[in-house]
């Protein structure tokens, strides 16, 4: 592959998710402008922020876990 096909294939994906925000947000006037910030907004800022808080949690039961098992293991040793 050479760096044309790259970037030809790199620009087609933005074409197609370009034209996939443009038909979920049930436009039917033609313009694109805003159809980033919209998506932001209302599709990946609220799955985003939810992830966000999914991973704190994971983080939080990570860490109580290796606690618990490091106060396990150092009983043992007395």
């Amino acid at each position: 592959m050479t760096c044309f096909n790259l970037n030809y294939i790199n620009e087609q994906k933005k074409a197609d998710f370009m034209e996939h925000m443009y038909q979920c947000s049930a436009r039917t006037n033609g313009l694109y402008t805003g159809l980033w910030q919209e998506f932001c907004l209302n599709e990946a800022g609220p799955i985003m922020r939810d992830r966000y808080f999914e991973m704190l949690e994971a983080i939080t039961i990570y860490e109580e876990r290796k606690l618990s098992k490091e106060i396990k293991e150092t009983c043992l040793l007395f």
